[in-house]
């Protein structure tokens, strides 16, 4: 149903934010998908949970969207009985899908840390924070599941909810208590690959690049927090057609910056690469109008052609060298006179 004629309509707005975060998604995936089957070579497991990950991402932004036609945007008193019945069940199945969309998240960044080094203390904290991560998950789901019973109560709008539910107070204490758990989960996973770095590798002008791409990881935390201020400080209640897609956005978008930090340290092949073709390219237009000796223009253009080629290729043996060292389990990735990235 359209609701876009309605005062203060805001769903189109939704729809292009959500949008835009499925096709950065893809971006970033497929992008991270051709540099570990193509450049690389060093697909692994932490591709694959990535790939689900992606996948379910896709899905909840799609039921957000899909929201918009049960009023998501619109005042909640221009929204028939019905539909807004509809929007209920809606925004209980995001809740739960949210839940497993994250940790799936996670625990791609998880698995990705054994390309950094294989420790015994780096697994063992890696398997606590596992178990943290499931508990967590479980714990929510089947609570957010059961708050009412029969559990067929629990997808009714919470004015129409019977007396064996928990409130809609109980279940903002859960929502905000996932958050907390989520922040500090997302704080581990954004330092212990640095750490991983800094102990690990020697300090270069590359382990500071790829120090400041594992940063990024910030804007997932802060998003984490921005979610949970907004829980705790707003009444999404009163008018929960029109609020609520406003908290959905900062849930999506916690979801998709994880996928994209965890996506940005498989790319550093292509962010070596480019820059290297574009000086190439400089140095062919520069070289264009000059005749050498020797071979004139057709020499000169060969012979930097073939030793942009051979860098090129260089490039990305190193890369796939340092993968290959720490899956090994050398525990050290060795930079003293090469330019490595273990990612």
């Amino acid at each position: 149903m359209d609701f876009s004629s309605t005062p203060d309509y805001r769903g189109d707005t939704e729809i292009g934010l959500n949008a835009g975060l499925i096709g950065f998604s893809t971006l970033f995936y497929g992008l991270r998908l051709f540099v570990r089957i193509s450049m690389t070579k060093s697909p692994g497991l932490d591709d694959v949970i990535a790939g689900i990950a992606y996948l379910s991402l896709v899905l909840l932004s799609a039921a957000d969207i899909h929201a918009v036609s049960f009023g998501g945007g619109a005042h909640e008193a221009f929204i028939p009985e019905n539909i807004l019945a509809k929007f209920f069940q809606s925004l209980v199945v995001q809740t739960l899908l949210y839940f497993w969309v994250v940790a799936m998240v996670r625990f791609a960044i998880l698995a990705f840390l054994p390309r950094l080094a294989r420790d015994r203390y780096i697994s063992f904290i890696s398997w606590t924070v596992a178990v943290v991560i499931i508990a967590q998950t479980v714990a929510a789901f089947v609570y957010r599941l059961t708050e009412c019973t029969p559990i067929i109560d629990t997808f009714l709008p919470f004015d129409e909810q019977g007396s064996n539910c928990v409130g809609t107070a109980a279940h903002n204490k859960m929502m905000i208590g996932h958050g907390v758990v989520g922040i500090a989960v997302d704080a581990v996973l954004l330092f212990l690959p640095i750490w991983v770095i800094c102990t690990k590798m020697m300090w270069s002008r590359k382990t500071l690049q790829i120090i400041l791409i594992l940063s990024v990881g910030v804007f997932a935390v802060a998003t984490g927090i921005i979610r949970v201020v907004l829980m705790k400080t707003r009444d999404f209640s009163a008018d929960i057609t029109y609020e609520m897609p406003s908290l959905g956005i900062w849930t999506n978008l916690e979801g998709h910056v994880g996928l994209w930090c965890g996506c940005f340290p498989a790319l550093q092949p292509i962010l070596r690469i480019v820059p290297d073709k574009l000086k190439v390219r400089s140095t062919l237009g520069s070289h264009g109008n000059q005749p050498d000796k020797i071979g004139g223009h057709i020499g000169t253009r060969k012979s930097i052609y073939e030793g942009s080629r051979e860098h090129f290729k260089e490039v990305d043996s190193e890369s796939q060298r340092a993968i290959v060292l720490a899956e090994m389990g050398s525990g050290e990735l060795l930079m003293r006179d090469r330019d490595t990235s273990p990612v």
